[in-house]
C-alpha cells in the first residue's frame, strides 16, 4: 500500500470519528477490543512453491486479535480512534506422503505442515456508535513456517498401539508486515459479541519449506534427510468470527 493511499484512509477514518464526536459523552470508554474466529489462508503465486495441497493452496485455522485502547490506561480516560495491540493465528495448508524403502525406513512417512501468524497491530476505527464500524489496520511482525515428519501408520497399525517413528520438525521464519481491513456488525451491549470480518495481506521476507517428496535415506551418515526450499511470503488472510 502507497503512502498515499494510506494517507487517504487514515484521514477518512479520523473524520469519520469526529463525525461521532457528539455521541461520545454517554458511551462508556472502550478499554479493550478484538476478536476470535475462524480463518482462511491463499497463498499468491509467489509463495505456492512452498504450499502446494490439493485444497485449492489454501489453508484453514484459527485466529484472533486483542487490542487497547492507549487513551483508557491513563488517568482522564475517554474514547479513541486508536486500537493497539496483537494478532495470533494458525492456518493448516495440509501435509504430503513420501514412500520410503530404504534400509530399514519402510513404509510412508507424512509431512505436515502450516503457518502461524505472529503480528503487532496499530488500529483505527470510528468511536461513533453504529451497526457497521469499519477499521483499518497496519501489521508488522512474523509469519511462521512450522512443519513435522512422523510415520504414517495405517489403521490396524494405530489400533494394535504401535508408535509412529517421528523424524524430526522444521520451522523457519519471516518478518512480516501488512494492511488488514474489516467491519463488526452489531452493537456491543451487555457483554454480548458481534459479528467480526477481517481481511489481511501480509508480505515478508523469504521461508524455507520443505519440498514436497524430498524425503530419501543418506547412507554416509545413515539418516532420513529432506531438501529445502525458498519462497518470499505473500499470502491473504480472510478471517470471521466473534468480536468483542
Amino acid at each position: 500500500m502507497n503512502s498515499r493511499l494510506l494517507f487517504i484512509v487514515t484521514i477518512g477514518f479520523i473524520g469519520l470519528s469526529f463525525t461521532g464526536a457528539a455521541q461520545m459523552t454517554d458511551r462508556p470508554v472502550e478499554k479493550v477490543n478484538g476478536f476470535i474466529g475462524l480463518q482462511v489462508g491463499m497463498p499468491t503465486r509467489d509463495m505456492q512453491p512452498a504450499i502446494r495441497n490439493n485444497m485449492g493452496n489454501a489453508g484453514f485455522g484459527i485466529g484472533g486479535t486483542v487490542l487497547t485502547n492507549p487513551f483508557s490506561w491513563g488517568r482522564n480516560k475517554r474514547n479513541s480512534v486508536l486500537r493497539i495491540g496483537a494478532e495470533l493465528g494458525y492456518t493448516y495448508y495440509g501435509r504430503f506422503i513420501t514412500k520410503v524403502d530404504i534400509r530399514g525406513y519402510r513404509g510412508d512417512y507424512k509431512t505436515s505442515y502450516g503457518i502461524l501468524n505472529l503480528n503487532g497491530i496499530l488500529q483505527l476505527r470510528p468511536f461513533a456508535e453504529a451497526p457497521v464500524r469499519p477499521f483499518f489496520e497496519i501489521i508488522a511482525g512474523g509469519s511462521f513456517y512450522i512443519s513435522q515428519i512422523r510415520e504414517n501408520l495405517d489403521a490396524i497399525e494405530t489400533a494394535l498401539g504401535i508408535q509412529a517413528f517421528d523424524l524430526e520438525a522444521y520451522s523457519s521464519a519471516s518478518f512480516n508486515k501488512g494492511a488488514a481491513v474489516g467491519f463488526s456488525i452489531g452493537k456491543r451491549r451487555d457483554g454480548k459479541g458481534c459479528l467480526t470480518v477481517r481481511g489481511s495481506y501480509n508480505i515478508g521476507s523469504d521461508i524455507k519449506y520443505i519440498i514436497r517428496n524430498s524425503l530419501q535415506y543418506n547412507s554416509a551418515n545413515g539418516y532420513m534427510e529432506y531438501s529445502v526450499g525458498k519462497a518470499p511470503v505473500r499470502y491473504f488472510l480472510v478471517q470471521a468470527g466473534i468480536g468483542f
